[in-house]
Formats: structure tokens, sequence, C-alpha cells
């Protein structure tokens, strides 16, 4: 075997293993999720976004759109769902639409600006995504099937925020604020621990 197959046979492999890391570091994160002040008890914020996002950026959009789902996959072995499969659903679906914008867009032009761009544009990408399929989608979906009247989700989340009195309040009061505030955070964690972590792991780009 040449030098040049080695070399690449170990560069894949040690990208493998690193999507197992980060995968399972993420499930760990989803794990610790807690409430925010005035939202839903039923919307948890985590960071389990984080490890995909910087699998994203050191290995490729890809790579962390693996990540991703192991990170799923491993909730649902350890977890089971309590909502069909929905609210993990949701969750593939914001760290698909959070990492892939941002990472895609980094990767034309490695810098700090352009990383501080394509963090943002995740976050809004993100956040549209989301609370476009929520308020069509995700919400009416979890309402049949958990045969939970969305007029009770709608008084839930008015019991903790006075602003929401129906389905779009919540998303304009509620799930926006929630997004971009999830999102921005594992922007900025992202944004200090991404070359730290890449020169860790002799990915420097």
């Amino acid at each position: 075997m040449s030098t040049d197959v080695k070399k690449s046979t170990g560069a894949a492999t040690k990208k493998i293993v690193l999507v197992g890391v980060f995968g399972a570091i993420s499930t760990v994160l989803m794990f610790l999720s807690f409430n925010v002040p005035f939202i839903p008890t039923f919307v948890k914020l985590d960071f389990s976004d984080l490890p995909v996002l910087l699998g994203g950026y050191i290995l490729g959009p890809v790579y962390g759109s693996f990540i991703a789902i192991i990170k799923i996959l491993l909730n649902f072995v350890y977890n089971g769902s309590m909502t069909y499969g929905i609210g993990e659903t949701v969750n593939l679906i914001g760290s698909l639409s959070f990492m892939l914008p941002a990472v895609i867009l980094y990767q034309r032009n490695r810098n700090f600006k352009t990383a501080i761009m394509s963090l943002i544009v995740g976050t809004i990408a993100a956040t549209v995504v989301l609370l476009t399929a929520n308020y069509f989608v995700m919400f009416p979906l979890y309402a049949t099937a958990m045969n939970f009247p969305m007029e009770k989700i709608v008084a839930a989340a008015h019991a903790l925020n006075p602003y929401v009195t129906d389905l779009a309040s919540l998303m304009t009061f509620a799930l926006l604020p929630f997004n971009i505030i999830k999102f921005g955070l594992n922007s900025i964690l992202a944004l200090f621990l991404y070359k730290r972590l890449a020169k860790a792991l002799k990915f420097e780009h």
C-alpha cells in the first residue's frame, strides 16, 4: 500500500471516528436541556447543535449531517420518543438548517469575517425554516398525533407568555426569540471554539 493511500485511509478513518465522537457529545448535550423563561415548557434549550456545527466546519457539511443524524438516533435509543418522532424530527431539521448554510458559506472563504457572516446566515435560516415547519406542519401534526388540541397548546404557552394568544403569536413571541437565542448562543460558542478545536485535532484550514 502506497504512502498516499495509507494517508488517505487514515484521514478517512479519523473523520469517521470524529463523527462518532461528535455525535455522542451532541447526544449528551441534548440530554442536558433546560427551560427558558417566558417560553413554553415543551420547548427546551440545549447546546446539542454545537458539535454538529463544529463537526461541519472541521469535517465538511456531509459529515456534519451525519453527526446530526447520529445525535437523533442515539437519543431514540436512550430516550425513545414521547412525540412519535415529531420532536426529534424538528430537532434534526433545526440542526441541518443551521449547520448546512453556515458551513457551505464558510467553505467559500475561510476567514473570521466570513465565519461571523456564516453563523448569522445559519441562525436566520434555521429560524425561518423551523418557524415555517412548525406553523404549517409540526404543531398541527403534534396536536393530531398526541390528541392534544391546538387551543390547549396555545393556552399552555399563554400561561407563561401573555403575548401568546394563537398559533401565529406563539411562533412570533415564543419560538422566534427562542430560536434566535438558541442558535445565537451556539454560534457564539462555535466562534470561540472552532479554531482551537481544529488546531487540536490537526484539521487547521
